[in-house]
């Protein structure tokens, strides 16, 4: 993999080019983002706080739709949204049996009332 950083000079600017240098110093480095895209221009993150973030890169709107105690209450370990957006799915008990296959236990939240559903 190979990274070229090709500054745009415009006008006088008293901001120094990026080397070679900062990249292999370590002042400047790479960090990993793995959004949930829910359509071609909405996706969900789960920030640094551990929530879990809308975002809408047309608007740029952006709101928590489920927060780190939500998540932490059922030891949840994935996450995903209803085509209707109505509902969330929390993963949790995760435990891997051959190849692709796996158990799960599954717990549905109601994001309009904030209310966990019994199915």
């Amino acid at each position: 993999t190979c990274l070229v950083v090709i500054p745009r000079v415009m006008g006088r600017s008293t901001t120094r080019a990026l080397t070679l240098k900062d990249i292999l110093n370590g002042t400047f480095t790479y960090k990993t983002f793995f959004p949930n895209w829910i359509s071609g221009q909405e996706y969900l993150h789960q920030s640094t706080d551990n929530d879990i973030v809308y975002y809408n890169i047309e608007t740029g709107d952006s709101y928590t739709i489920l927060s780190n105690a939500t998540m932490k209450s059922v030891n949840a370990s994935n996450y995903g949204l209803s085509p209707d957006r109505q509902f969330a799915y929390l993963e949790s008990d995760y435990s891997k049996l051959w190849r692709y296959s796996y158990t799960a236990t599954y717990h549905i939240y109601d994001l309009n009332n904030g209310k966990w559903q019994l199915w």
